[in-house]
């Protein structure tokens, strides 16, 4: 399921102390040029991200949405701690870093929380838009904390590129919102940029942990919350747990939470955090193929366009060098 990572938790970014210089706090964050192996790697985690949309939705005929999110996270533990078990790969978390876990996993629980509750109040189109914004806000908190991943023309051009592209997919100009649009927008909007936040977060806690303890204390401090706020808020709800229902859970679970969560992590070990957000903007676009193929659901005549201007801003976003030059 899982490759064994080369990363544990005697890599090599231990050796940067908090007194480090500039230049050591630079080659920290030494990110590698992305070569096609890694950006096909990516595009294959982006398209599986896709089928993710379409997997809830089977979901959640079945189970109410936070619990969905409970049992989800809870399956990709279970499986991340069995690989662990198999591999005798390092997962025990030590002390110094279980505050830092619980501030990721409260930020990973809020995240998902407005998430659903802004599209809950917006449309399923203005949803994937403006979560679709976190690519854009790595790029931003990267540029400010992380020294050789900064902004420049390049970057902001291929950003703005690819986000103007999933608009013109995905945002019909005729179409008003049921219920209440704005506010729905801005908690979407918020639960993109707190994605960008953990994108960033997760670049820091992997110079000094491997991807599995990283993932693996995320759902384990995340997990009992989702079950909380479920008991309070879903109590009443009634479970229909059909062969589609239970294999949603398991692909994201088991595909998403565990194998895709983990092989992101690895990534960002090795590559700029704005570069490898930027391929998110592809997820929405795999996610109209995979609802298309799996639920036939119409696509729009400017998809191809929207697709075009994707890549472009991808490829613009790829091709552009992150690094700062020294004072």
């Amino acid at each position: 399921m899982l490759s064994r990572s080369p990363s544990h938790a005697t890599d090599s970014r231990r050796d940067a102390s908090p007194a480090s210089s500039n230049v050591s706090s630079a080659n920290a964050f030494a990110n590698q040029q992305m070569e096609l192996r890694p950006v096909l790697l990516t595009l294959f985690l982006c398209a599986l991200w896709g089928g993710l949309g379409p997997s809830i939705k089977l979901s959640l005929q079945g189970m109410p949405p936070v619990a969905l999110a409970g049992w989800r996270f809870l399956t990709g533990l279970l499986c991340l701690l069995f690989w662990c078990r198999v591999n005798r790969l390092t997962w025990w978390l030590p002390k110094k870093h279980h505050k830092a876990l619980v501030g990721f996993a409260l930020i990973f629980v809020t995240q998902i929380s407005l998430l659903n509750l802004g599209t809950s109040l917006t449309s399923s189109n203005h949803s994937v838009v403006f979560l679709s914004t976190n690519p854009v806000f790595v790029a931003l908190i990267a540029h400010f904390l992380i020294p050789n991943d900064s902004l420049h023309s390049w970057k902001v051009g291929g950003l703005l590129l690819a986000f103007v592209g999933l608009c013109v997919i995905f945002l019909d100009g005729g179409h008003v919102p049921a219920g209440n649009p704005l506010v729905g927008d801005l908690l979407v909007l918020s639960s993109g940029f707190l994605l960008g936040v953990i994108q960033v977060y997760s670049k820091f806690l992997v110079r000094d942990l491997n991807p599995y303890q990283v993932i693996i204390w995320e759902l384990a401090y995340g997990v009992p919350l989702y079950f909380a706020l479920s008991f309070l808020f879903e109590r009443d709800a009634v479970y229909h747990l059909t062969p589609s229902v239970i294999g949603g859970v398991l692909y994201q679970g088991i595909v998403i939470a565990a194998f895709s969560f983990v092989t992101w992590t690895r990534l960002l070990q090795r590559y700029a955090a704005s570069k490898m957000s930027a391929f998110q903007f592809t997820t929405p676009v795999f996610g109209v193929i995979l609802s298309w193929l799996i639920l036939g659901d119409s696509v729009s005549s400017r998809f191809a366009i929207g697709v075009g201007l994707v890549a472009a801003g991808i490829h613009l976003v790829s091709k552009a060098n992150g690094e700062r030059k020294p004072p």
